[in-house]
């Protein structure tokens, strides 16, 4: 087609009636009308337009906050505290501040689950899941094994302190006051410090002290309170009830420090007004011992069955003394 053709027919079309309304029409304000262009304002909303339904078509693949956290058995706001913190944020955020999460993010929010149940902080997880790796999950796992070990066997301490608690509370409720009863008792351990002190609070208090520390120096951590040897040969001389050893039973003889308590037949006697009443308690067992042809042995053992975990008062303390019957 040449030049000359183009421009006949140009001007053959201003012959026809309309074509000046329509010329007027095509002008460069009103091509839109007609002719988008790619960066026309109506073209652009069309392609949003375009682009939001197929979101919208992809969206169904996805959770909306309230979905994941019914999945996950959590409140809405802990998966916004995940975000804030960026453990785990949502995968897309719409521009109306919607947010969803992805099938994948499941496994995410379920290995948090398990790093929380292992008392590892939401700070340490997230460096954890920002670099991780084979290796890196198998350190955490060994490292998470120790932990459990160690939980373990803290778990298994209280498990035996506060079966010792009940049975020395049920024994402190059922056992008669004031009257001497015998015990046949198994071989015992003890950890065994010295006192050597003046028989007043201040020193003793300190020496019991100092005893508590020296187990727990030995990673000793005993259900049993803390008893006193009273010398027998102190009561009988008149020279009064004393303290020169402190101990801590503990439940085997695997400590270097402890010594064995033989097994034995006990004479004892329990009083639930504190301490007033030691004395003449220790001098009943003495002449127990004599009046039924037995030696006594050479310490009188005291043992506090309710102390201030279970009455108000100091005077209100359940102790036991014990004493060796010796052929």
């Amino acid at each position: 087609m040449t030049t000359s053709m183009i421009t006949e027919g140009v001007t053959n079309l201003t012959n026809f009636p309309n074509f000046t309304s329509f010329s007027n029409k095509c002008s460069m304000a009103n091509l839109p009308f007609f002719f988008p262009r790619k960066y026309d304002k109506v073209y652009g909303n069309h392609i949003v337009n375009r682009r939001n339904a197929k979101m919208q078509k992809n969206l169904k693949n996805y959770f909306t906050t309230g979905e994941f956290a019914r999945l996950c058995n959590v409140k809405k706001h802990t998966l916004f505290h995940y975000d804030q913190i960026g453990i785990l944020c949502p995968e897309i955020v719409t521009d109306n501040g919607y947010r969803y999460y992805s099938h994948n993010q499941l496994e995410i929010f379920y290995t948090i689950s398990m790093l929380k149940e292992l008392d590892m902080p939401l700070a340490d997880i997230k460096r954890y899941l920002d670099r991780r790796s084979p290796a890196a999950f198998l350190e955490l796992l060994e490292q998470q094994q120790k932990e459990v070990a160690e939980k373990i066997h803290e778990l298994q301490w209280l498990r035996r302190f506060i079966h010792t608690k009940i049975e020395l509370t049920q024994e402190g409720l059922s056992i008669p006051m004031d009257q001497i009863l015998l015990e046949n008792r198994p071989e015992e351990y003890l950890i065994v410090t010295e006192y050597e002190g003046e028989d007043e609070d201040k020193a003793i208090a300190t020496a019991i002290t100092e005893h508590l520390n020296f187990c727990h120096s030995l990673d000793i951590y005993s259900a049993y309170a803390i008893g006193g040897m009273i010398p027998v040969e102190g009561i009988v001389s008149q020279k009064g009830l004393f303290y020169s050893h402190f101990y801590t039973k503990v439940n085997e003889l695997e400590f270097p420090s402890a010594v064995t308590r033989s097994a034995g037949i006990f004479a004892v006697c329990c009083d639930n007004q504190g301490y007033q009443n030691e004395e003449a308690m220790a001098h009943r067992l003495i002449q127990y011992a004599k009046a039924h042809d037995f030696q006594p042995g050479p310490y009188i053992y005291e043992d506090i069955l309710l102390d201030d975990m279970s009455v108000m008062d100091y005077d209100q303390y359940t102790i036991k003394l014990s004493l060796p019957l010796l052929k």
